[in-house]
């Protein structure tokens, strides 16, 4: 129906003449048929098209195209049921492990995809998230934004696929959704997971990697349309979680609410695995060659915050050519300690770039603040991909500053073989 529809959007016009053409030629057919009468042959014509064009206006020419922001800020202009889970696939996309003795999970859990209004740059825009709301309407609300870890924008397929609202589409398994966000589903807890803008309908926008005063809208505003859909009013507990870019998501969120939100969101706490807290500290360890971490993420990250906050032309950063996030991440070759021009790294470590300074300083959140609520930290010893001295001096910083501050250490454990236990720790302090 859909390649129909699409057809008549078209080639409507032209469909409209052959069928003359036609009526033409079978007014020589016996005048004992239906279509040997002109009248009754052009009346059904233009009723069966129509009908077409009808459809097409509902399955085709408008479903190719995003839906346009209206509304407030976390209006949501649609929700897409994906499909419901009874707890025995649950456990099947959890694993065993996760839920060995048998505490964790508890119901079925329904899916749903939220189209919702944010902004982007100031501007309205329409995005997406992934809600897993658990299946048992006695459960008592607890709301929980769980923010996804980084998928590269210049893998399209793969980038897409792993969007959360797309993770049922794709009929995949394992990953965050099924490790992270359907436990916390099934335990009770009503979780909205962003897709963050730059994936799916806004894929051409460029997606705004670790620089959290733009990336906080996005989640703030997928709680609200949550909210929304489960029809709360009144100021809301919110709990908050997040794993690598996902973690500084929830740590940073957990700040925004505070200081912009607090008249509608109540944190209660937050769990934060392997996130960078720490940015102008992670981006100064690389200019003094103290830390070794992936090249492509600290370019694409310069390259984010200088899109956002500083506005320079990439030339006076680079060592090669940058025109845009793509080339950010994929255009270098060399050493991590070559990415950027000499003068850029001498003005950063003397202190002179105040301005590259103030931009990172906003973009760190290790210090300086009191979370209300509980503040838990996760990360592995052996990360190399986002350096476990971010959950050092977040500890440090925000206790000094009389936070409530936990830290979960995994000896030994990468960046990538923590979720596991994150999430069992998690629910073990949340469910206190």
């Amino acid at each position: 129906m859909q390649q129909i529809a699409l057809f008549f959007c078209a080639f409507g016009k032209k469909v409209v003449i052959l069928q003359a053409e036609k009526e033409n030629t079978m007014k020589q057919t016996p005048k004992n048929t239906l279509i040997s009468k002109p009248n009754t042959l052009r009346k059904y014509i233009i009723f069966s098209l129509f009908l077409l064009l009808m459809a097409a206006t509902a399955t085709g020419c408008d479903k190719e195209k995003p839906l346009e922001a209206t509304g407030g800020r976390g209006n949501i202009l649609k929700v897409e049921e994906l499909k419901t889970l009874p707890l025995s696939d649950v456990k099947k996309y959890a694993g065993d492990t996760l839920d060995k003795d048998n505490k964790f999970l508890l119901y079925g859990i329904k899916c749903y995809r939220l189209t919702y209004t944010t902004i982007y740059e100031n501007e309205p825009i329409a995005t997406t998230a992934l809600m897993l709301l658990p299946d048992n309407d006695t459960v008592k609300q607890r709301l929980c934004v769980y923010m996804h870890g980084t998928n590269v924008p210049v893998e399209p397929v793969s980038a897409a696929q792993k969007m959360p609202s797309n993770y049922f589409k794709h009929n995949q398994k394992g990953g965050e959704v099924a490790v992270c966000a359907i436990p916390l589903a099934s335990n009770g807890f009503s979780v909205v997971m962003p897709d963050y803008i730059g994936y799916g309908d806004t894929k051409d926008k460029e997606h705004p990697f670790v620089y959290y005063p733009e990336l906080h809208f996005a989640n703030i505003d997928a709680l609200r349309a949550m909210c929304h859909h489960l029809q709360l009013s009144g100021k809301q507990d919110v709990w908050l979680g997040g794993y690598s870019q996902g973690g500084g998501a929830a740590l940073s969120l957990h700040y925004y609410i505070q200081t912009d939100y607090s008249s509608e969101f109540n944190v209660i706490s937050s769990s934060c695995l392997s996130g960078p807290y720490n940015y102008v500290g992670q981006i100064e360890g690389v200019l003094r060659e103290n830390i070794n971490i992936p090249a492509a993420l600290v370019s694409w990250s310069a390259y984010v915050l200088n899109r956002f906050a500083v506005h320079r032309n990439p030339d006076q950063i680079y060592s090669f050519t940058v025109t845009d996030q793509t080339s950010a991440i994929m255009n270098f070759q060399g050493g991590i300690w070559d990415l950027f021009r000499p003068y850029f790294v001498e003005g950063i470590l003397s202190g002179e770039d105040t301005e590259w300074i103030a931009a990172s300083e906003k973009n760190s959140f290790h210090k300086g603040w009191k979370p209300t609520g509980k503040v838990f930290l996760h990360h592995g010893t052996a990360d190399t991909v986002v350096p476990y001295f971010n959950t050092t001096d977040a500890y440090n910083g925000l206790t000094q500053a009389g936070g409530d501050i936990t830290v979960f250490t995994y000896e030994g454990k990468e960046h990538t073989n923590v979720t596991v236990p994150y999430i069992r720790n998690t629910l073990d302090v949340w469910n206190k």
